[in-house]
């Protein structure tokens, strides 16, 4: 892997309404790790989007947030209910960033900058929607944070279940093991595609949500990252690049990140998106209403019923 800088971000610190924690895992347990993690790597200032309906079912998790910003990190906006873009109206998305600044406008005031991140990094499914939103975004003075790269790691979470409830420790480690080697391919897939349809380095945008397996893994991935010669740098410095601070020239309904969203627009795409792991940790223990599908369909479908939108699937 070349010499790469990283900007690393973090989403949804509470995960989701209806979300099933593997034994021994809570909001609280993966934000405390995650504080220790950045700590062991001197890394400072990292934003936090999390959508904030978790929180009115439970208003001890705005706790979380003073722990988090205590430690030197950063809250953003991410939107209340985390529903995608592509299932409501833009005037309804609107309304979802206001309630998640009214609750947590204290502690993005302490952030140098007002960034906001679109739910499941989906901007839109017709130019006059994002174009409407962008318009409310830029009059509120929020610059927008995309994704230069991820690793799917959300998908991780109904195989790491079902091997938790199963208390088979070797399932446990062969999901955290393909977790972590996953981090590392689809980051440089990532960088390799950048350099290819921007024919320069620029710094990365990284993302990694608060999930069970992040607090199990994220010493390991950050460690192997040093070690390949990445350079943790502030979300300010990667926003500087034109490359991050200007969205991707093309508006589609499909679960693709900035890069992936470049490279569409050149003609290629990035190999092992979704990666072929995933669909082989689905057969780690099979059971009925656990499986990625399942689970995620039950978390985002609820979402969508709540707002009262058209759940719609991810769309490779």
């Amino acid at each position: 892997m070349e010499p790469i800088r990283l900007a690393v971000t973090v989403d949804d610190l509470f995960l989701w309404k209806q979300t099933r924690w593997a034994p021994g895992f809570s909001p609280a347990v993966v934000t405390r790790a995650l504080i220790d993690a950045f700590r062991r790597h001197r890394i400072n200032g990292v934003y936090a989007f999390s959508c904030t309906s978790p929180c009115v079912a439970d208003p001890a998790l705005f706790r979380l947030l003073d722990t988090w910003i205590e430690a030197g990190h950063f809250v953003a906006n991410h939107t209340h209910y985390h529903a995608s873009l592509n299932w409501v109206a833009a005037e309804q998305y609107i309304d979802d960033i206001e309630q998640t600044e009214s609750f947590v406008g204290q502690w993005m005031s302490c952030s140098p900058a007002k960034y906001f991140r679109y739910a499941m990094d989906n901007w839109g499914d017709s130019q006059q929607k994002h174009d409407r939103v962008h318009r409310y975004l830029v009059r509120k003075g929020y610059q927008t944070v995309p994704i230069t790269s991820w690793f799917y790691d959300t998908e991780f979470l109904a195989p790491h279940y079902r091997a938790s409830i199963s208390n088979d420790r070797s399932a446990i480690e062969l999901v955290r093991k393909r977790f972590v080697q996953t981090a590392l391919q689809q980051l440089s897939s990532h960088v390799a595609a950048a350099r290819q349809v921007f024919a320069r380095d620029f710094p990365h945008i990284w993302l990694i949500h608060g999930t069970p397996l992040a607090a199990e893994c994220l010493p390991e991935i950050l460690d192997r990252f040093a070690k390949a010669g990445v350079t943790f740098i502030s979300l300010a410095e990667a926003m500087q690049d034109p490359a991050n601070s200007a969205p991707a020239g093309v508006i589609t309904p499909r679960f693709l990140n900035q890069i992936q969203k470049w490279a569409h627009i050149d003609g290629f795409t990035l190999p092992d998106c979704p990666p072929a792991v995933l669909l082989k940790l689905e057969k780690l223990y099979p059971m009925p209403g656990l499986s990625t599908r399942e689970m995620m369909g039950s978390i985002f479908g609820s979402i969508a019923e709540e707002v009262i939108g058209n759940y719609i699937p991810k769309a490779y």
